[in-house]
């Protein structure tokens, strides 16, 4: 013992030298510990806030995904409107005629020059129909769908979130497959009439330049549209009377006949038809749809003019030229020309993607007080944090 004491007498300032430093070492340590803990764990301000951008980029990595599906659906579709159309309005009838040199081979070129300006008018009403249409309900379905998911993975609560079967959003989109059958024929019905009250009287041997078809064109476009301030939606009816008087149930673009799994289903199914009908009506498509209609004219008629340009200069090398030709030498031209000459002109529309965008947005909205806190609590901020930045 005495040995003992002798030692902490003569090492009395080191000892407590090394318990300062042990007990210090010690503080720092569990303080540390203490703000790592800290810094693992959110709060629930902080759980709020990465929630939210967590859900944002979730959200618009859903939405990237929504809208390379429907431009691929669009592009994917051209095609089919062009055979569409060809098929209600051909004039291969009356070009096989011509071949064997008729007597009134001047009425079946009248009659060629009709359909002509019918098929590139109903092509470019087809696919901007068609076009918007598809941007609407694959947003709708995607916004329900990006709710569905997240409401599936307990981060928000929704008790109202509607589930989206396979099967119901197959009959919803029929509607654009309805569209591009019955739509078409009876745009393209309803349509030649009115160009043929426009261009009958215009010579076949009269020089025509692009101004002045485009002059020709708006005149068919403003008796076309005046025939209903909804116009668009007469061809998205299939069974009902679409007018400002109806009831909203009765806007149905899905024939009823068409079964549905049960009742349930059967209303959803309605409210989306309901909601697709409310959009098409709104400014925002009107706006969008003049957009895109003026766009492809305008292409269509620059590509014109550029064939036009390279047939007249085969034949002349003045320094002074006037881009117009026969009316009888357009006609092939314009026979044969195909809607969109630019694809790009249509998937790449500035208004289309920002109503489309809206109309996801409207869908997919979580409000804040959805949010279920609690499910981040524990979370590994680190993984969430690089998944944010890849």
């Amino acid at each position: 013992m005495s040995l003992v004491v002798r030692f902490g007498k003569r090492h009395k300032k080191k000892l407590i030298f090394s318990a300062f430093l042990v007990g210090g070492s010690y503080a720092f340590i569990k303080y540390s510990i203490n703000r790592i803990k800290k810094s693992l764990f959110l709060s629930p301000e902080d759980s709020k806030l990465v929630k939210k951008e967590y859900l944002k980029s979730k959200k618009y990595d859903h939405y990237l995904a929504i809208k390379k599906t429907s431009d691929d659906a669009i592009l994917s579709i051209i095609e089919s409107i062009q055979e569409e159309i060809d098929h209600h309005l051909s004039s291969s009838e009356y070009l096989e005629q011509l071949k064997l040199k008729p007597a009134n081979k001047l009425e079946l070129w009248e009659r060629i020059k009709i359909l002509a300006v019918s098929k590139c008018l109903a092509s470019i009403y087809s696919l901007v129909i068609l076009s918007i249409l598809i941007k609407i309900e694959l947003n709708i379905v995607g916004g329900y769908l990006f709710k569905q998911i997240v409401s599936n993975s307990s981060i928000i609560n929704d008790s109202k979130s509607i589930n989206l079967s396979a099967k119901l959003q197959q009959k919803f989109l029929q509607n654009i497959e309805k569209f591009s059958k019955d739509g078409i024929k009876k745009l393209c019905l309803n349509i030649k009439p009115i160009v043929e009250q426009v261009f009958e009287n215009i010579n076949l041997k009269e020089n025509i330049g692009t101004e002045y078809l485009n002059e020709k064109i708006d005149l068919v476009v403003q008796l076309f549209e005046a025939q209903n301030d909804d116009f668009v939606t007469e061809y998205l009816n299939f069974g009902y009377s679409i007018s400002k008087g109806c009831l909203e149930s009765e806007y149905c673009l899905i024939d009823e006949s068409n079964p549905v799994i049960d009742h349930v289903e059967e209303n959803i199914l309605s409210d989306l038809n309901n909601e697709t009908l409310d959009l098409i009506l709104c400014e925002d498509f009107k706006q969008t749809f003049r957009s895109m209609f003026d766009a492809i004219k305008n292409d269509l008629l620059n590509n014109l003019s550029s064939l036009m340009l390279a047939q007249i200069l085969q034949k002349e090398s003045s320094q002074k030229i006037t881009i117009s030709l026969p009316f009888a030498k357009l006609l092939p031209i314009l026979n044969q020309i195909k809607v969109p000459i630019n694809k790009n002109v249509v998937i790449d529309n500035i208004k289309l993607n920002i109503f489309s965008a809206n109309i996801y947005e409207a869908f997919s909205y979580v409000p804040d007080g959805n949010f279920d806190h609690d499910s981040l609590d524990g979370l590994d901020v680190n993984m969430l944090l690089k998944g944010l930045i890849q």
